[in-house]
């Protein structure tokens, strides 16, 4: 249900089609995970798991699978830097989907204040597989002198999967 120009509205479909044919695409499921993540700190300076974190197993092996992360994150004093990114089991995935190189999906980095931060970090996978996945976000710092927070001032973080046909 939505609201349109005339009042509330619904808009029923079976599937979106793609302008070729074989182009087809639609979502097959949605998994979410909420979880209470009270302040996990780290100093390491290799990314560690934070616990934020679902299974998702994917209907079709040709799927894609849209992952969305939205947590808070702290530098906890000025002068740190905290990174993120996802991963699908032991596969760091923008190193694989973006660049080899990557810092991760994202960091935050402020030299004259502590910074807590509302964050989101989305990728899409190619998981290849009708298995069980294991997707979490993982952190780091940029020194193992600075400790940097996940879930930060208690506020609740979201995982979630989205798979689509392909």
């Amino acid at each position: 249900m939505f609201w349109g120009l005339y009042g509330m509205s619904t808009l029923r479909v079976d599937s979106i089609r793609g302008q070729t044919a074989g182009t087809d695409r639609y979502i097959i499921q949605v998994k979410q995970a909420v979880e209470k993540i009270a302040n996990f700190n780290t100093s390491s300076t290799s990314f560690v798991a934070s616990g934020l974190d679902i299974d998702f197993t994917p209907t079709l092996s040709t799927s894609k699978v849209l992952i969305q992360a939205l947590t808070t994150m702290d530098t906890r004093s000025a002068g740190r830097q905290i990174f993120a990114t996802l991963y699908r089991d032991s596969t760091r995935l923008d190193t694989t989907l973006i660049a080899s190189d990557s810092d991760g999906l994202g960091s935050f980095y402020n030299g004259s204040n502590r910074d807590i931060l509302g964050s989101s970090f989305y990728i899409i996978d190619s998981p290849n597989t009708t298995s069980s996945i294991h997707y979490e976000l993982y952190l780091r710092s940029n020194s193992s002198s600075e400790e940097v927070t996940l879930g930060s001032q208690g506020q609740s973080s979201v995982i979630m999967c989205m798979e689509i046909a392909q």
